[in-house]
């Protein structure tokens, strides 16, 4: 049987491996948290309001997008963290914030034979779903 020093010596070992799995953690969501305020400021959105904009408006139906409950559409592209190292929007649209925006709500009138739909929402609710999208790691 071990002694209390030995028992004393490895509750203070796990302790210290929580804690140190807690400080990873702590600093993962820290990290998260910074590019979320940073491509929201940078867009002039809200990234956290983008769910119910993206569900209400059928993306979920033909897109796999992260974080998105449900979205795993086979029809767009995958709406990953990948997205915001991608040179290009439909393949045509150099990949920018202003670019994103118009594209979210009216992609047909930027690329006339897109299977994507123009959505229609208001600028607003565009800046909170590329807020999100861009945000996405």
């Amino acid at each position: 049987m071990p002694s209390a020093r030995h028992r004393r010596a490895a509750w203070l070992a796990v302790a210290v491996l929580v804690l140190a799995g807690g400080g990873a953690a702590t600093a993962i969501e820290y990290r998260q948290a910074k590019i979320e305020r940073q491509a929201n400021a940078a867009l002039g959105g809200v990234g956290r309001r983008a769910l119910p904009i993206m569900l209400a408006n059928g993306c979920a139906g033909c897109h796999t997008i992260s974080g998105v409950p449900g979205a795993q559409g086979q029809i767009g592209p995958r709406l990953d963290s990948t997205l915001s190292s991608k040179l290009y929007i439909a393949g045509v649209l150099p990949n920018s914030r202003e670019n994103m925006i118009q594209w979210l709500r009216s992609s047909r009138e930027l690329v006339p034979h897109t299977a994507m739909p123009s959505t229609g929402i208001s600028d607003q609710e565009a800046r909170d779903v590329a807020a999100y999208l861009y945000a996405m790691r």
